[in-house]
């Protein structure tokens, strides 16, 4: 599927997906170069990479979503030791409509449950007030900063679990976003 999307060919990529892809609407190039070469160093990694947000009803992709990476990388160590981070883009269109909030919850759930994973890193830029709010709404703390080379200036927010948070179950939006892998 990266290799599609890289190719830019959207007709193949809303085949395999099984939903319409909006103009204009795929990840960024570097991103989905960056997810490849993770792939091609270690096939493992796939489960925790890249997906596509669909709108169950229209069948629309309205973002993707994933992990950078599996849990426990070294960049994390200091503030969120065995920490997993998780990326999300809502295309503008559909921005502001719990998109975002209803898929990083199922994405951290499947990690929590299939992967007993505990600790979930957002990194968002300060001039993002919706996404700071949503991480604050699941109860991230701010740990501190740092510069990205792409993305410039981001604050990380940290939630270690002891157990799943059941105050999560009624941020779901009645099931109108699925996260299929891209």
């Amino acid at each position: 599927m990266l290799e599609v999307l890289l190719a830019g060919d959207c007709d193949t990529a809303a085949r395999l997906l099984e939903c319409s892809i909006p103009d204009g609407s795929l990840p960024k190039k570097s991103l989905l170069l960056r997810r490849l070469k993770q792939l091609c160093e270690d096939e493992g990694v796939r489960p925790w990479l890249l997906r596509a947000m669909i709108d169950r009803t229209s069948r629309r992709m309205v973002g993707h979503i994933g992990f950078h990476s599996t849990p426990g990388q070294e960049h994390l160590a200091e503030m969120a030791p065995n920490g997993v981070e998780l990326g999300y883009t809502v295309f503008e269109p559909f921005r502001r409509q719990r998109y975002a909030t209803e898929a990083a919850i199922a994405m951290m759930r499947w990690a929590y449950t299939e992967h007993n994973q505990r600790c979930f890193v957002l990194s968002i830029s300060p001039e993002n007030r919706p996404s700071t709010a949503m991480a604050k709404m699941l109860g991230f703390t701010e740990r501190g900063s740092m510069m990205d080379e792409e993305d410039g200036l981001e604050t990380y927010f940290v939630r270690r679990l002891d157990g799943w948070p059941t105050e999560w179950d009624v941020c779901r939006n009645d099931g109108d976003v699925s996260t299929g892998s891209a």
